[in-house]
């Protein structure tokens, strides 16, 4: 009796459980099928019965897949404007770094004007403690100066003052534009031959110089007057050459004869300038018992030193020496070196 129950029961258990196992359901495969085929064929979910095969979804699934895409291209259109808003910053930041440079250049590369300044001031230094012999006797070392001693004076760092002799004044060869004077004839024509040239044709030449002089201070003279004395002095030159071909000249006289020659031929031209009068009658012949006296009359005046007459070199190299002397006491009694001055020997640099 019991073995039948047991019998009984089990039956009754296996044939609940297959009518619970049937009683289950699985889109797209029905009741009975694999719940666990997800392919395209019969019975899968993407196959006919499936439930993306079915039209309703596949056009929820295309505008899901559109909708999408049309974030992708606002997110890859937003991606662009950020890229390009970065690359105007970026030519923005380059043109202010362009900018900056420019500025600082600018800043620290000098202008024209300074260029010009330094240099000046630069050449100014040179001319005053190392000058050459020739721009001494020229007259440019004394032009060049002038500036500098003038502005020392009207910022008032006078120093005391430095004497200058009158007669040493007086052998100073003085113009309108420092180029030519009547240097050689301002004794009335009257010149101080070398031996070397003396002769017939020194005598010839030495009355033509009178006459000349006498012309142009009573503003009578004539371009005849002229052509005959550049006459005279081409046979000059003529019998210079004759002589040294015939070692009648050494060399050194020759050097010297040649030198004379040239002075007195730039004194024959000036007689033509405007200014020749002026400089025969001592219009330019300032009075100055110091370098202040002297920087005063030449700026005053508007004049400038022209080159030396033979035999008076001495008194540019004396006046020279004065103007450099004047011009170191000025600035160190000042306590201080003016813009574009220059900067003597032994200066050091604080």
């Amino acid at each position: 009796m019991q073995r039948a129950f047991f019998v009984i029961l089990f039956g009754f258990t296996v044939t609940s459980t297959q009518s619970e196992a049937y009683a289950q359901f699985f889109p797209g495969t029905g009741f009975g099928g694999n719940p666990y085929n997800m392919g395209y064929g019969s019975g899968g979910i993407f196959g006919s019965g499936g439930i993306f095969g079915s039209p309703y979804v596949g056009q929820m699934y295309g505008q899901a897949q559109l909708m999408q895409s049309k974030g992708q291209f606002n997110i890859a259109t937003e991606q662009a404007r950020i890229q390009r808003e970065q690359a105007n910053q970026a030519k923005t930041d380059t043109k202010r770094k362009a900018f900056d440079e420019m500025m600082y250049e600018k800043e620290h590369t000098p202008s024209y004007t300074e260029e010009l300044s330094n240099e000046k001031a630069l050449l100014l230094t040179r001319l005053m403690n190392h000058p050459i012999k020739a721009e001494i006797t020229d007259g440019k070392t004394l032009n060049a100066m002038l500036p500098l001693l003038d502005s020392l004076s009207s910022r008032g760092t006078q120093g005391p003052p430095v004497n200058l002799s009158q007669i040493l004044v007086d052998r100073l060869n003085i113009s309108n534009n420092g180029t030519s004077s009547v240097g050689m004839l301002r004794a009335g024509g009257e010149v101080d031959w070398p031996v070397s040239l003396r002769g017939a044709q020194q005598k010839k030449i030495d009355k033509l110089l009178v006459v000349a002089v006498d012309a142009t201070v009573t503003n009578t003279l004539e371009p005849k007057q002229l052509k005959q004395l550049r006459a005279e002095m081409k046979v000059l030159r003529e019998n210079m050459h004759e002589q040294l071909a015939r070692d009648e000249f050494d060399l050194s006289s020759y050097q010297k004869a040649t030198e004379f020659y040239r002075a007195l031929e730039s004194s024959i031209d000036a007689l033509e300038r405007p200014d020749s009068r002026k400089q025969l009658a001592g219009t330019y012949s300032p009075r100055a018992r110091n370098v202040q006296e002297l920087v005063d009359f030449m700026i005053g005046n508007g004049v400038r030193f022209a080159p030396a007459s033979p035999g008076n070199e001495n008194a540019y190299q004396a006046t020279h020496d004065a103007f450099v002397r004047y011009a170191r006491i000025a600035q160190s009694s000042g306590g201080f070196t003016t813009l574009g001055s220059p900067i003597s020997i032994g200066d050091k640099k604080k």
